[in-house]
């Protein structure tokens, strides 16, 4: 039969046989608690004392001692404190604990966890910290990343022109501007991006009168050509977030929209030319 101590949660295997027709008091061997254990299925009218084990030995009457007469025939053992395990008038029935108190559980099992915590830390040190956690998480050196692919003017045959046109803007600050606008179409099969375009203005005799190269991406707006100075127009149209937002990992089939401005072309411009000139691979 298993019962439990009510004071320090002990608990204990009492044989069935020695407890009385009316139940028998036990004494806690681990906390000296008296507590009343009944026999099993059996119900009693037991005070609140007894319920909770808080009877005092000078309380008990003789009718109570004569539940444990049988002890008598026991020999009882020295405990620590110089007196016998049955207590001062041999009442108790003695018994031995199953398993440890909770609270004992919870101190061993915390200690364990500092212990295996001390053991790891020691263990990190003797071997690097570093090391170790690079070994759980990854290399600590940074992976090498295949340096993208940059194509010449011979190798984008590919990225081809869409929708370009020209026309004249009068600006408030500069005065004429010559502009060119359109799309860049991605034929390959595979991603691409950074399209790299030349604009050159030629006179009658087909030489060159001005060139400039510029990445697609930007554009600004007809109001913008109208009121922005030449700086501000240089910097709309060289714009790196728009560059990036729209001249990146550009998937094939799809196209990134680009202008060029001329400010005050010479009159012997006589027509002008576009060509891709670079382009490249996205990163892997």
């Amino acid at each position: 039969m298993l019962i439990q101590c009510p004071n320090c949660d002990t608990k204990y295997n009492l044989n069935e046989s020695v407890i009385g027709p009316d139940g028998s008091k036990v004494r806690c061997i681990r906390c000296d608690h008296v507590f009343f254990v009944a026999q099993p299925g059996a119900e009693f009218d037991v005070t609140s004392e007894q319920t909770q084990g808080q009877a005092q030995e000078h309380d008990l009457d003789q009718a109570q001692k004569d539940d444990f007469d049988w002890l008598d025939e026991v020999e009882p053992e020295e405990d620590g404190k110089g007196r016998s395990k049955g207590g001062e008038d041999g009442y108790s029935v003695e018994i031995q604990p199953s398993e440890e108190p909770k609270n004992k559980t919870v101190t061993y099992v915390v200690a364990g966890l500092v212990v295996a915590i001390i053991a790891l830390a020691a263990f990190l040190y003797s071997q690097g910290a570093v090391d170790t956690f690079s070994s759980w998480f990854g290399s600590s050196e940074p992976e090498q990343v295949e340096e993208p692919k940059t194509l010449g003017p011979e190798d984008v045959h590919l990225v081809s022109l869409q929708n370009v046109r020209q026309y004249f803007v009068t600006n408030e600050k500069i005065g004429q501007l010559f502009v060119i606008e359109g799309k860049a179409r991605n034929d390959f099969p595979t991603p691409m991006e950074l399209f790299r375009i030349e604009a050159s203005l030629f006179d009658a005799a087909g030489q060159v009168v001005e060139r400039r190269e510029f990445l697609a991406g930007n554009t600004v707006s007809l109001f913008q050509l109208q009121i922005l100075s030449e700086q501000e127009l240089d910097a709309a149209l060289n714009a790196r977030v728009g560059i990036l937002t729209n001249n990146t990992n550009v998937r094939p089939g799809m196209d990134v929209q680009f202008m060029v401005v001329f400010p005050n072309p010479p009159d012997s411009v006589q027509e002008y030319g576009l060509k891709v000139i670079g382009a490249q691979h996205p990163p892997r």
